[in-house]
C-alpha cells in the first residue's frame, strides 16, 4: 500500500482508525477473489524482543485487548474470533490438530503432545507498510537463527479461546493458542531455544506505526 492516505483509506474501510485498546474491535476485510482477510494493526518491536510474559520472539499479531498483546510484534485493531470467522468464510477448514496439553507439557520431557505440529491449510502472511509498494514476507521481516523458516497453517483452535482469551492470531511456532501457526517450529523447539525469532533492522517502522496484516490462503 502506497503512501499514508491509501494507508488511511485502508483502515477507514476496516471499519477501524489507529488508536488505543478503549476503541471497538474495527472490521476485517474479506477478498474472496484472492481468498485473502486483512485487518488494520500497529507495530510494537520494542514488546517483542522483551521478556513480556516470559515469552519473546514467540506472539506475531495480537488482538490487542488479548492477554498476550503485550508481548505481540503486532497489535490488531480486530479480534482473533473475528479472524477466524472470516477465514473459515472463505471455505477454509482449520486444522484443529493442538490441545492445550501441547503447550501444558511443554517442561515433561517424556510427553509427545509439545511436539505436535499445527495442522491445516497453508497462509501467506503478509505485512503492508506505509511507504513500501510490496508488502513484506516473514522472511523480510523476521531474522531466524534455527533456519528452518516459515511454514504456516490455519490450525484454528476455536475451542482453546476459553483457556487464555489471548487474542492470539499468528504465533511463531506450533502453538494451540494460534489462529495461525509455524508448522516449521513447535512448543518442543520453543522450550529448548531452536529459535529465537527478531526483528530484521530497518525493516519496519517506529513503534506504533499503523500497518495492515494479510493472511491468503495458499489451497483452493
Amino acid at each position: 500500500m502506497r503512501g499514508a492516505l491509501l494507508l488511511a483509506a485502508a483502515l477507514a474501510l476496516a471499519g477501524c482508525a489507529p488508536g488505543g485498546a478503549e476503541e471497538a474491535p474495527g472490521r476485517v476485510a474479506v477478498d474472496r477473489a484472492a481468498r485473502a482477510v486483512s485487518f488494520p494493526a500497529t507495530v510494537h518491536q520494542d514488546a517483542f524482543h522483551r521478556r513480556v510474559l516470559g515469552m519473546p520472539g514467540y506472539h506475531l499479531v495480537v488482538w490487542r485487548d488479548g492477554s498476550a498483546a503485550p508481548a505481540a510484534l503486532f497489535r490488531a485493531a480486530v479480534t482473533d474470533i473475528q479472524v477466524l470467522d472470516a477465514l473459515e468464510s472463505l471455505g477454509a477448514k482449520p486444522g484443529n490438530a493442538l490441545g492445550m496439553e501441547s503447550w501444558d507439557e511443554r517442561e515433561n520431557p517424556h510427553s509427545r503432545a509439545p511436539e505436535q505440529v499445527i495442522a491445516g491449510p497453508p497462509v501467506e502472511v503478509l505485512v503492508r507498510v506505509p511507504g513500501r509498494r510490496k508488502p513484506l514476507r516473514l522472511a523480510d521481516i523476521l531474522e531466524d537463527p534455527g533456519h528452518r523458516g516459515f511454514a504456516m497453517h490455519f490450525g484454528g483452535h476455536r475451542a482453546n479461546i476459553p483457556e487464555w482469551h489471548s487474542g492470539c492470531v499468528v504465533c511463531l511456532y506450533s502453538c494451540p493458542g494460534s489462529k495461525v501457526g509455524n508448522a516449521a517450529y513447535t512448543v518442543r523447539d520453543w522450550v529448548e531455544g531452536t529459535t529465537r525469532f527478531r526483528v530484521r533492522r530497518g525493516v519496519l517502522p517506529p513503534d506504533g506505526t499503523a500497518v495492515h496484516i494479510v493472511l491468503r490462503l495458499l489451497e483452493r
